[in-house]
């Protein structure tokens, strides 16, 4: 054990610079000597270093860090690959008894008053995940810390940091108070990154760049998941120089294989050919030096996809990641020729609009497209070769739009939403003005109640009408108390009568034109039960039987008296 320990100490004086840690050398290899720790199959950390090895699923391995300043602090980290790690320290206490001369220690390395770390100690953290996980006591005691690793799902390699000195050290770059990934002008094959800038850079003014990693497949916490996952899973990365460091790991032995010095020193890789990964596993790594945004480019059209950034300090090539988030492609629109003098139903939302097509060949007549909101509120756009002929961008009920002056040839119809659900929406176009379906209503819509014609078992409405030729159908329904204090109702403002149940129905009347002072309609309604309370609805159709289409004036509630 004092050969080998002896090695590892040679190992550090001979790898680039690094400041060693402060210790008792004598108490540290009695500390190593002694029964206690040797049971242990001790793998000492090196304070101050980097180191990487592998492990097998499901198998724990320990490893040791000495803290021999009292009140040191003392950072721990862990960084996975592409596996889930878990891991815990345990904290034990160096003790040490009073010698025969009460100074408290001796220099003999072999006095029998001296001891090791204690057999047993608590445990001071637990972690599991994928992303860089540490461990922090900023006043540590006299102490050894064992730290126990496991991989859960696949064998896996990780890397390890132990230091006393993390303030001066800054062993990782530090991400900024926002480390949130923003996207912006999401295409079809496109789509914006936008970050931060980590203070590492503008504050201590250390050399760093910024990586990117795209993935079908899911967020990677590290820089080391992002090499396992453009490998395939199988390719294990060449560790870096210091895993020699009392860490070694036969991969030949085992079947792996090691990457040669050309792979390593790559790093823009654009995604790998689809015959050698699955397209689920597909990777997009680019390290665009000191940018803060930038643009990717050759991405598939409603495809999702995850993305990662990382900050790389130079001088060590250690990273740390900033959160990323996922983005979804647009997809092609697939444009739906209107039929003239046909009626489409269709909805929206806010990922995801429709696209029409209005064929002309007649540039004589005009064009005649009208847009009913349902539910929710659209936008309508109208473009000739990719000039905007005519928008609006809220569309809450009917929408009329007449075009004169037309080139022959394709204009497109664009309806789209703000909105997170979907939003309901007619859209209809013709040359001939006969075929337009759409009864015409007055500049009032309300119903008005006659409160005091309105009785036990009886109410009386009235409501504008139009002058043309059209019929007008009457329904009432029982609501509760909560809808008739709002007075209002979330409803399809495109329902028709053919949606109302059959005893809805009040009355159904024509209205013909020129009839003697015929502007308004009066109706009163009977049958009604005491001290309940109705919603009447009254449509309007063209007078052409069930292929008109209804509009709906606005709701009146009423409340019938309680006593008669």
């Amino acid at each position: 054990m004092r050969c080998e320990l002896m090695m590892v100490w040679l190992g550090v004086a001979l790898t680039w610079s690094q400041r060693l840690p402060t210790r008792d050398e004598q108490l540290f290899r009695l500390q190593a000597k002694n029964a206690e720790t040797n049971q242990w199959n001790t793998k000492v950390l090196p304070d101050g270093m980097e180191v990487r090895n592998f492990l097998f699923e499901d198998v724990t391995k320990t490893y040791y860090f000495f803290v021999e300043d009292e009140g040191s602090p003392v950072l721990i980290v862990v960084e996975p690959c592409d596996t889930e790690i878990e891991w815990k320290v345990t904290l034990h206490e160096v003790t040490e008894t009073v010698s025969p001369d009460g100074s408290g220690h001796t220099e003999q390395m072999e006095d029998p008053g001296r001891r090791g770390p204690s057999r047993t100690g608590s445990v001071v953290g637990r972690f599991s995940g994928h992303e860089v996980m540490s461990y922090l006591n900023p006043a540590s005691q006299r102490a050894m810390y064992r730290v126990q690793v496991t991989s859960r799902g696949a064998d896996t390699l990780f890397g390890m940091y132990a230091t006393t000195t993390p303030d001066s050290d800054k062993p990782y770059p530090e991400v900024p108070g926002d480390p949130k990934v923003n996207t912006s002008d999401v295409g079809k094959s496109e789509a914006t990154l936008s970050w931060k800038p980590s203070p590492t850079e503008t504050k201590f003014h250390l050399p760093v760049k910024y990586c990117i990693a795209v993935s079908r497949a899911r967020n990677l916490k590290t820089l080391c998941a992002v090499d396992s996952r453009r490998s395939g899973g199988d390719d294990m990365p060449m560790p870096s120089p210091p895993f020699k460091f009392g860490f070694d790991f036969d991969f030949k032995s085992f079947g792996f294989k090691r990457r040669g010095k050309k792979g390593r020193k790559r790093d823009k890789i654009v995604f790998p050919d689809d015959k050698a990964m699955a397209p689920q596993e597909n990777v997009i790594f680019e390290c665009v030096g000191d940018k803060k945004a930038y643009t990717l480019g050759g991405l598939q059209p409603g495809t999702q996809y995850y993305y990662d950034v990382f900050v790389v300090n130079t001088l060590t090539n250690r990273s740390s990641a900033y959160t990323g988030g996922m983005l979804e492609t647009k997809q092609h629109k697939r444009r739906t020729r209107l039929k003239d003098g046909k009626v489409t139903a269709a909805s929206v939302k806010r990922s995801k609009g429709q696209a029409y097509t209005i064929k002309v060949e007649d540039t004589q007549l005009p064009l005649q497209l009208t847009v009913q909101s349902c539910t929710g509120e659209v936008s309508v756009k109208i473009s000739r070769e990719g000039d905007v002929v005519a928008k609006e961008p809220h569309v809450s009920s009917l929408w009329n739009l007449v075009l004169t002056n037309l080139t022959e040839g394709e204009y497109q119809v664009a309806v789209s939403s703000k909105r997170k659900r979907s939003s309901a929406f007619k859209i209809f176009s013709t040359t001939n003005p006969a075929k337009y379906p759409y009864a015409q209503m007055p500049s009032d819509t309300k119903i008005k109640q006659f409160e005091k014609l309105t009785t036990c078992d009886s109410a009386t409405i009235a409501w504008l009408v139009n002058d043309e030729r059209s019929k007008y159908c009457l329904y009432k329904a029982v609501v509760s108390k909560k809808v008739f204090r709002r007075k209002s109702t979330k409803e399809n403002s495109c329902e028709s009568p053919r949606t109302r149940k059959k005893d809805e129905k009040v009355i159904c009347r024509h209205h013909r034109p020129g009839s003697v002072d015929r502007s308004v309609m009066i109706e009163r309604i009977s049958g009604l039960k005491p001290g309940t309370r109705y919603k009447f609805d009254v449509y309007v159709q063209k007078h052409r039987g069930e292929t008109g289409q209804a509009l709906k004036y606005r709701s009146v509630f009423v409340k019938t008296k309680r006593r008669c």
